[in-house]
């Protein structure tokens, strides 16, 4: 009879004493806490990179952010991932229907896109012309350097003048040079822009000084409302 309580005995210490080793060393028994013992979060506590955040993403030396950019635009974040376990994040919505590029179209379907800029360059005359359409983000264009001819106004010679398609030249009769020939008394007074003159009045001339006396190969020229001078027949645009 003691000897059988002295079995019970050791037989109970040895128990405990493997229970308590499996605790400490094996960790809890399978099908507590799934394979192995591992939960959601991976080894050691730490979250896969394919659950962060962006910011979080960032933060994490191990994980990769993977990016889109649809129709052109700005990379957008798609997801974390880590390299060379993880696949690459698949863009989505890549088979969306994206508006044509800003690049080749004319101005007027270029200022028609609110997606797009009309670039213009200066011309000779204080205007612009159109040169390209671009995408509003892409680097400004650089204008080529143009040789603008003088202003009209600052040939001082008939010859100058007439040299120049988009000039023609005016002409002033004092009647006082007493030559005998019709028109002798004409002589050059500027240039002005056109390469043609306006020889048909306005219809409501406003004009207070006299009308110029024009006669001979010269008739009298107008510019706006008024008078502009004589000019020789053959330079009338308009009779």
């Amino acid at each position: 009879m003691r000897f059988e309580r002295m079995v019970f005995g050791v037989s109970l210490v040895v128990a405990v004493t493997s229970s308590a080793c499996g605790t400490v060393l094996g960790g809890p028994p399978d099908g507590g806490g799934g394979s192995g013992g591992q939960d959601a979060t991976g080894d050691r506590g730490v979250v896969p990179c394919r659950q962060l955040a962006e910011e979080a993403c960032r933060a994490r030396t191990d994980c990769a952010l993977g990016s889109c950019s649809l129709c052109g635009g700005a990379p957008m974040y798609a997801g974390c991932y880590q390299p060379g376990v993880d696949p690459t994040p698949v863009c989505a919505g890549l088979g969306i229907a994206c508006p044509a590029p800003c690049t080749g179209l004319d101005e007027a379907s270029c200022k028609a896109r609110t997606d797009c800029r009309a670039n213009t360059c200066p011309d000779c005359n204080g205007g612009s012309y159109f040169t390209n359409c671009s995408a509003p983000n892409s680097q400004s264009q650089i204008c080529p350097a143009i040789l603008c001819p003088l202003p009209c106004a600052q040939e001082t010679t008939k010859d100058a003048c007439d040299a120049r398609p988009d000039c023609h030249s005016v002409y002033v009769d004092p009647q006082t040079c007493g030559c005998a020939a019709v028109g002798c008394c004409a002589h050059f007074s500027r240039c002005a822009d056109g390469g043609t003159a306006t020889c048909s009045p306005p219809p409501a001339l406003a004009c207070t000084t006299p009308t110029p006396h024009c006669e001979g190969p010269y008739v009298v020229s107008y510019s706006g409302a008024c008078y502009e001078g004589c000019v020789v027949s053959s330079d009338c645009g308009l009779i």
